[in-house]
């Protein structure tokens, strides 16, 4: 049921070539991160959710969020934050540090934390001032798109995600992301399948799946709600690659050699070196690591000694032996 203007509609013109999103993820979707996800991705990536109270004041590691790389093409920024008047300042800010593609405004986050501040999935409650904070986003923006990422709604006993995907059409946002659970449902159980394909047939403007896509069939089952595009998340935590996997066709686990992915790794440390320098990026890398290898043979004691290691040579000298223990078993 989609209305908007499909010839003007950028987040549509890039769906069309590649219809896989990857979500903002807080402390994943670093510049060093998302240089290794554009060795399997050219689509749309989000940076970190960046708080706008944070931007406006110019607050120094907020602003860092905001860095971008030579290979951030296309790039979204998404925001959180509940006053209208902060993203007007925000994004005025924001423009002198960077052009993004897109802004996204954070309104499905289920994070106490962020819930605290009247951020994130609490926007819920409040579907006015999410109109207003949209109202003023746009505004700000000019001629840059805006888009909105909810869930069904606080619980199953308020699901309102349909009144957001209106007003959202109404203020002229260029798509809604819909996870397909309530705050409450957290990050437990599946997504609701039905409720997603609801959304997508009543909808006026493109409505992106986001939910459980972890392999194939869990693609093909979000596909076959009908929606524009799919937003992975989690499940490119563990393995940056699945883009490049399921627009092969293929089942992300095993999708990489031993070589490759121990090469993936060794790049990503050079990068978080560059970023976070000498003294501080190894603790941080040692997450993607774990990550990476999570479920092979043996991956469970590397993960204890490796948040032992003290030094970059301590790490690679148990990589060495772990790689070596896969390929030689």
């Amino acid at each position: 049921m989609t209305e908007c203007n499909t010839s003007t509609n950028k987040i549509l013109k890039i769906l069309e070539t590649n219809k896989l999103i990857a979500a903002p993820l807080a402390g994943v979707t670093t510049p060093p991160f998302r240089k290794i996800m554009r060795r399997f991705f050219n689509g749309l990536i989000y940076t970190e959710m960046v708080s706008v109270e944070g931007i406006k004041r110019k607050m120094d590691r907020t602003l860092s969020y905001l860095s971008v790389t030579e290979t951030d093409q296309p790039l979204g920024v998404q925001l959180f934050g509940s006053k209208p008047e902060s993203y007007t300042e925000a994004i005025s800010v924001l423009k002198d540090y960077l052009q993004p593609e897109f802004i996204d405004i954070n309104m499905g986050c289920p994070v106490k934390k962020v819930l605290k501040s009247g951020s994130g999935c609490a926007m819920m409650k409040d579907p006015i001032n999410s109109a207003d904070i949209l109202r003023a986003t746009k505004k700000a923006a000019g001629d840059i798109p805006v888009t909105i990422k909810i869930r069904l709604g606080m619980n199953r006993s308020t699901l309102n995600y349909d009144e957001f995907i209106k007003f959202a059409y109404e203020e002229g946002a260029e798509a809604v992301t819909l996870h397909g659970r309530t705050r409450a449902d957290m990050f437990s159980g599946t997504v609701d399948y039905d409720l997603i394909a609801d959304a997508k047939s009543k909808a006026k403007l493109p409505i992106i799946g986001n939910g459980d896509v972890m392999d194939v069939p869990t693609y093909k089952k979000m596909l076959d709600t009908g929606v524009d595009g799919v937003m992975i998340g989690r499940g490119m935590m563990k393995q940056p690659w699945i883009f490049e996997a399921l627009n092969n066709g293929q089942d992300p686990a095993d999708y990489m050699s031993f070589d490759r992915l121990y090469e993936l790794i060794k790049e990503l440390v050079e990068f978080e070196k560059i970023y976070k320098g000498e003294m501080f990026f190894l603790e941080g890398v040692k997450k993607y690591i774990i990550w990476f290898l999570k479920g092979m043979p043996g991956s469970a004691a590397l993960r204890n000694g490796l948040y032992s290691t003290a030094t970059e040579k301590e790490m690679f000298d148990m990589l060495d032996e772990f790689f070596d223990r896969l390929k030689n078993p």
